[in-house]
C-alpha cells in the first residue's frame, strides 16, 4: 500500500508557490524601477533646494485641502477677497481703457485747438 503525499513536482503545489514568489519578485522590480523613474521626474529634493519657501507653501496649501478646509466658511471668505483683489486692478485698467480711447476720440473729432 503507498502514501499519496500529494507532491506532484513542479506543477503541484509547490510549482505555484514557486511562480507567486517568481512574479512577486518581478513585481517588486518593476515597481522600484517605476518608483525611482517617477521620483527622479519629480526631482523633490532638487524643488526644494531651490525654492524652499515655496514648497513649504505648496505643503501647508495640500494639507489644508485634505485636511478638510477646501469648503468651509474661511475659504469661501478668502476666494472672495481673492476675487476682489484681483478683479479691482482688472477693471481699473478697462475703464482706464475705454475712458482713454473715448478722450482720444472727442480729441480727434474737435480738431486741433492750435
Amino acid at each position: 500500500m503507498s502514501i499519496d503525499t500529494g507532491y506532484q513536482g513542479e506543477t503541484g503545489a509547490m510549482g505555484h508557490a514557486r511562480k507567486a514568489v517568481e512574479e512577486a519578485r518581478a513585481f517588486k522590480q518593476a515597481f522600484a524601477s517605476q518608483a525611482s523613474d517617477f521620483s527622479s521626474t519629480i526631482d523633490l529634493r532638487g524643488r526644494v533646494q531651490r525654492n524652499p519657501v515655496g514648497m513649504v507653501l505648496a505643503a501647508a496649501g495640500i494639507g489644508y485641502v485634505l485636511g478638510g478646509g477646501l469648503f468651509s466658511p474661511m475659504t469661501a471668505r478668502m476666494v472672495r477677497y481673492g476675487l476682489r483683489l484681483a478683479l479691482i486692478p482688472l477693471l481699473k485698467s478697462q475703464l482706464t481703457g475705454i475712458l482713454g480711447q473715448e478722450h482720444e476720440a472727442g480729441e480727434g473729432a474737435a480738431g486741433s485747438t492750435f
